[in-house]
């Protein structure tokens, strides 16, 4: 366990690398993404509750990679599928909050139900917020709180000047929650390719080598560790 007391509010995790970790070990590239939510992503958060994170946020499927193959599309709305029937209920009983960030709309029928439903389920609870990004993009979530700001104008309900940068973030999928103060995009990738990208200002970074289906919780511990040594200004020099 981390000993360290300097622990980000909110952590969210950019989970690369499935398919990598899964052509390394010569399986099909359905199995890392089969071992990250079977074995990966319940222990992560685990941790992080046990240490005291309050928020962790997972982004699971990208608006871009409904242009992967539908063998695999197909695959990922399945785990998805077993996340909310079968993990979410545990979830629950651990006073987990669960959350959805993303283009709801875009996704299956059914898979919608799951999510206001375990969303419904969990409303109430007061330990970790676990938040699924599904369907998120960045650019995206702009766009529709941009376009949720127009409507508002267009009616009278809001002026174009009254339009601050509190107005724009209560319009983002993320109003109820914090910023991430860290972000960790695992397999080495250096960039952030549009994840939270106004709420990420003055996130700090970290981009590990390892594949997200190698991200245990002693390396959990091992990346707060390196959190805990930066120095956050905030702009201030």
């Amino acid at each position: 366990m981390s000993n360290s007391k300097i622990l980000p509010t909110h952590l969210a995790i950019i989970c690369d690398g499935n398919r990598r970790w899964a052509k390394s070990h010569g399986w099909d590239v359905l199995r890392g993404h089969q071992f990250a939510i079977d074995e990966i992503f319940e222990p992560l958060a685990d941790h992080a509750a046990t240490l005291g994170i309050d928020y962790i946020t997972f982004w699971v499927f990208s608006t871009e990679n409904w242009d992967r193959e539908r063998r695999e599309v197909t695959a990922l709305m399945n785990l998805f599928r077993k996340v909310f029937d079968e993990k979410v209920p545990r979830l629950h009983e651990k006073n987990y909050r669960i959350k959805h960030i993303g283009n709801v709309a875009g996704l299956p029928k059914d898979i919608q139900k799951r999510i206001a439903d375990g969303v419904a389920l969990t409303k109430k609870n007061t330990g970790l917020t676990l938040t699924f990004a599904m369907n998120y993009g960045g650019h995206d979530e702009l766009q529709r709180a941009i376009q949720k700001i127009g409507k508002k104008v267009l009616v009278g309900k809001l002026k174009p000047e009254e339009i601050t940068e509190q107005v724009i973030a209560s319009h983002l999928d993320t109003a109820d929650m914090p910023e991430p103060d860290f972000i960790v995009r695992t397999s080495g990738e250096q960039r952030l390719s549009g994840f939270m990208s106004w709420q990420s200002n003055y996130a700090e970074f970290c981009f590990p080598k390892f594949d997200f289906p190698e991200f245990t919780p002693d390396k959990l511990d091992e990346v707060l560790a390196d959190f805990a040594k930066r120095k956050r200004r905030f702009g201030a020099g």
